[in-house]
C-alpha cells in the first residue's frame, strides 16, 4: 500500500491510496463518520483495474490527520475485539 497526501488545507485532507482495495479505507471511513467533528469522509475508487483510491476527510475543530489517526485506533480496537470473539467461538465449538 502506498499513500500520498494530495492536499491538507483548512480542515480538508485529500489523499491517494495505491495498491489497496476499498475494504480497509471503508472501515476507516465508517469510524471517521462516528466522530461529530468530522463533516465528511469519503472513499472513491478511480478505476477497479488501477487499484487506486482517493480518500477525503473534512473536519471542524480537529485536524483531519488527527481524526484519521483516531479512527485507525478505533478500527484496530474493533478488529481485536472481533478476533477475540472468533477465537472464543472456535475454542467453544471445538475447532
Amino acid at each position: 500500500m502506498e499513500i500520498k497526501i494530495i492536499s491538507n488545507i483548512k480542515n480538508n485532507l485529500v489523499m491517494d491510496i495505491k495498491d489497496e482495495d476499498v475494504s480497509i479505507p471503508e472501515i476507516i471511513r465508517y469510524e471517521l463518520l462516528k466522530d461529530n467533528r468530522v463533516i465528511f469522509a469519503g472513499v472513491s475508487e478511480q478505476h477497479p483495474l488501477l487499484k487506486k483510491l482517493t480518500m477525503r476527510v473534512q473536519t471542524k475543530g480537529i485536524e483531519p490527520l488527527d481524526a484519521l489517526i483516531s479512527s485507525f485506533s478505533k478500527a484496530i480496537e474493533k478488529t481485536s475485539e472481533l478476533l477475540s470473539e472468533v477465537n472464543k467461538a472456535l475454542i467453544k465449538g471445538g475447532a
